[in-house]
């Protein structure tokens, strides 16, 4: 739980917005408030001085700030309502590995990450990316024929290059770490979820995992910049064109197949939540991990590239499985699932 005590004056407060209201209510706020003061003095480059300021909130926390007659704005995201009295620490260290990111991709605009603008008072402040996301683009892909694909091949561009370009010496421990997190993600399962009274499948989930973990294949891989958070939400297609990443919070140094693993399972899991089914899912996935692997370099190891990812999507569609907001049929249908992939 996050310390909500905290002194106002060492840490920059969201707003007061009506609990009953949802997201993308604008209200309005003023210049007096000390965000708006922070964002007056530090970022507001216009030759016009600003006129009145309203405020939004996407989520418990982040928000974002809007100049009504120019309607420029910016995104706040306040650690405090997240980590507490350590939210300096925790918006220094996501502005660092954002900003690590951005360099890293900054040479193309059109596949990018989204741009930080300073950590503050344990506020970080973004550029505010307009657009659709991937999860909207699933969304609507019925209605725009052949649109998801282009975004699936963007999305892949995107994360085929952070890889490369940051790519590193052979690991030949960080796998260890992926194994340790598949088995907390069981024993959650177990304890908390669909498979309290499942021991069979449990236990041949336990075996499986350990399988992976005797492969010597998986120990041998070049380290890469990883998102980290490879879900449908966090790509954002801009109206000019590209993609671009948000929420760096989880990047690290890591098996590069780690991050499209994770966006397969979610891309299945969207379509199936979005009128689809576990097949067509599917279909879209394996066109994700096609567009990836062409935009790699040619001496990178595809056949083991593809065998690792299997893995990561097994253990990221184990992790959507958590969610108790799923019914109980489709958490089943999504261990099944990763039970095949496991098997493979």
């Amino acid at each position: 739980m996050s310390d909500l005590s905290v002194s106002s004056e060492k840490f920059l407060s969201p707003p007061q917005i009506p609990k009953r209201k949802l997201t993308w209510d604008w209200f309005a706020v003023k210049h007096t408030d000390p965000v708006i003061a922070h964002i007056e003095t530090d970022f507001w480059d216009q030759e016009m001085a600003p006129a009145n300021w309203l405020v939004a909130r996407l989520s418990p926390a982040v928000y974002v700030y809007c100049e009504e007659t120019t309607e420029w704005k910016i995104i706040a995201k306040f650690h405090v309502h997240k980590t507490g009295k350590d939210a300096i620490y925790h918006a220094e260290r996501e502005f660092t590995v954002t900003q690590r990111a951005w360099k890293y991709l900054s040479s193309d605009q059109n596949y990018r990450s989204v741009q930080p603008m300073e950590s503050r008072k344990g506020v970080l402040f973004l550029e505010y990316v307009e657009g659709f996301t991937l999860e909207d683009q699933i969304a609507i892909r019925r209605s725009q024929p052949g649109d998801l694909f282009h975004s699936l091949e963007a999305v892949a561009k995107l994360l085929s290059k952070l890889h490369t370009v940051s790519s590193e010496k052979k690991s030949e421990t960080n796998f260890g770490s992926a194994v340790k997190y598949a088995y907390k993600v069981l024993d959650n399962l177990v304890e908390h979820g669909v498979l309290q009274n499942h021991p069979s499948v449990q236990n041949g989930i336990k075996r499986l995992i350990e399988r992976w973990n005797n492969d010597q294949d998986m120990w041998d891989f070049r380290l890469a910049l990883n998102h980290g958070d490879a879900t449908s939400s966090n790509f954002i297609f801009p109206m000019g064109g590209g993609v671009i990443a948000i929420d760096w919070e989880r990047s690290e140094f890591a098996d590069p197949t780690a991050d499209l693993g994770r966006l397969m399972a979610e891309v299945t899991h969207a379509i199936n939540q979005h009128g689809g089914d576990f097949s067509e899912g599917h279909i879209y996935a394996q066109q994700l991990r096609e567009a990836y692997c062409r935009f790699l370099p040619k001496n990178w190891d595809r056949k083991a590239l593809l065998h690792r990812v299997q893995f990561y999507e097994a253990i990221s569609t184990l992790r959507i499985a958590r969610n108790g907001w799923l019914s109980r049929k489709d958490r089943l249908a999504l261990v099944l699932q990763a039970f095949a992939l496991l098997s493979r």
